[in-house]
């Protein structure tokens, strides 16, 4: 199995430099195109309105911004001119999260950045990652935005509940975890306990090794959203793991989701790439 093409969030934060090199090795080792997306998101204009001079600094604005898109244009293309993989840049036609997820939707992966809320970003930047990781349909690879990654899939841990979103997210991960290491965390919160339809962790064990990867299994204690979650972590950590999987989980409909508390455990306390699946 392979993927058929990456495509990797670009922005002006610290942490794309990193992000790119990671999308780009896994352009390379699956032979695929790699697409740098930028989705810089321009403000309301209406809340100026009444400040003096509104126009001019609106323009100043839109000025700056254009110039931030141009140097990251700029530096995916440098950084990409000597990959033996086509590289694309796209900007959406519209600076809008819905604008955003209908060019990721292309993607066999994409790879985001964890939300740091000491970029300066605002809220568009956890906006879009929830977006991505609830509203695009496709599997996400988020990359902590501290620490360099030189390997990833070589040891994962597979979190693993018996639900549709764990196996979807299992099933993304197998093109990235060929001749791996994974270690299957089977640890249930309160609502996943009351599960009829919950699929035996053998399953999941059974589907990894027929594509060679080597398999342990543990039975964890299980516990609140936070303690599964901080559970994951900790196994990650004892185990050297260079990914985790698991399935990403939302209550409500569409725009109205939250991430539950699991999922923004991981998202928030992070320390090695994580590839979630809705």
């Amino acid at each position: 199995m392979a993927c058929d093409s990456i495509v990797v969030h670009m922005d002006s934060s610290r942490q794309a430099t990193q992000r790119l090199a990671l999308a780009g090795r896994l352009a390379m080792a699956h032979a695929c195109p790699l697409i740098g997306l930028y989705a810089g998101f321009i403000p309301e204009p209406a809340w100026c309105y009444r400040m003096e001079n509104a126009q001019r600094y609106f323009e100043e604005d839109m000025a700056r911004r254009e110039a931030v898109r141009e140097a990251v244009r700029g530096h995916f293309l440098a950084r990409t001119d000597a990959l033996p993989v086509a590289a694309e840049w796209r900007v959406p036609e519209c600076a809008s999260v819905a604008s955003a997820l209908r060019e990721a939707r292309e993607a066999g992966l994409l790879v985001a950045a964890q939300y740091d809320a000491d970029s300066g970003g605002g809220t568009d930047g956890r906006h879009l990652l929830e977006a991505l990781l609830l509203e695009s349909g496709r599997p996400t690879l988020v990359v902590p935005f501290s620490g360099t990654f030189e390997t990833v899939g070589s040891r994962a841990v597979v979190a693993w509940n018996g639900s549709r979103e764990a196996a979807r997210a299992l099933h993304d991960a197998i093109p990235f975890l060929a001749g791996a290491r994974a270690h299957i965390l089977c640890a249930h919160t309160a609502a996943d306990n009351a599960r009829p339809d919950a699929t035996p962790v053998a399953h999941a064990a059974r589907l990894l090794e027929r594509h060679g990867v080597a398999v342990e299994i543990e039975h964890g204690p299980g516990g609140t959203d936070m303690t599964v979650g901080e559970l994951i972590l900790t196994r990650a950590c004892d185990f050297g793991a260079d990914m985790v999987v698991m399935g990403a989980y939302g209550h409500g409909r569409m725009r109205e989701r939250v991430l539950g508390g699991v999922t923004r455990t991981l998202l928030e306390s992070m320390t090695v790439p994580v590839l979630f699946s809705h």
